[in-house]
């Protein structure tokens, strides 16, 4: 009888460790449910703000937009450069943060456009007849940035990443 209690109270024994890990595993389980929950509701928003971002910063440095905003007649033309090629790169490291919210891909696209513009702002400068002024240097610029549209291209991959998100 004695060995019969035993075999009881073991196969209780069992049971009881058996449910409680059970139960243990599942509490595990919500809480690890639960802290993805409010981690996904902080880190989303600063997901949509970096592509948002991203979105502003590819707008920004678009040629067209930065001949709206920068240029100025009687400036030269190596001056109207510099200025904006110093209007890219302060709104690039502005928003060089925003890096670990986006994708790789988005990323990479982003700093290409980027590199793209400052080198059609460059090539076109290079190309300039001697005695042009800033105003046929705009031209210019506008001609062979609609040719090559790397924000078009930059902003339709960010739009499809986005997307995934939802």
């Amino acid at each position: 009888m004695n060995t019969t209690v035993i075999i009881v109270a073991c196969l209780v024994f069992v049971a009881i460790v058996t449910i409680f890990k059970m139960w243990s595993d599942r509490s595990v389980k919500l809480q690890a449910m639960q802290n993805s929950k409010e981690t996904k509701g902080i880190v989303l928003p600063l997901r949509l703000q970096a592509y948002e971002r991203m979105a502003l910063f590819l707008e920004r440095i678009e040629p067209n937009q930065l001949v709206m905003r920068i240029h100025a007649p009687g400036l030269t033309i190596p001056q109207e450069q510099n200025l904006f090629l110093t209007a890219i790169r302060t709104e690039f490291e502005h928003n060089l943060s925003q890096q670990i919210y986006i994708s790789n891909q988005v990323w990479t696209e982003v700093s290409n456009a980027k590199n793209d513009i400052i080198d059609i702002i460059n090539t076109v400068a290079e190309q300039m007849e001697e005695g042009a002024d800033n105003q046929q240097f705009a031209e210019a610029l506008l001609i062979a940035a609609a040719q090559k549209p790397v924000v078009d291209h930059a902003l339709t991959v960010l739009k499809t990443d986005i997307q995934r998100l939802f």
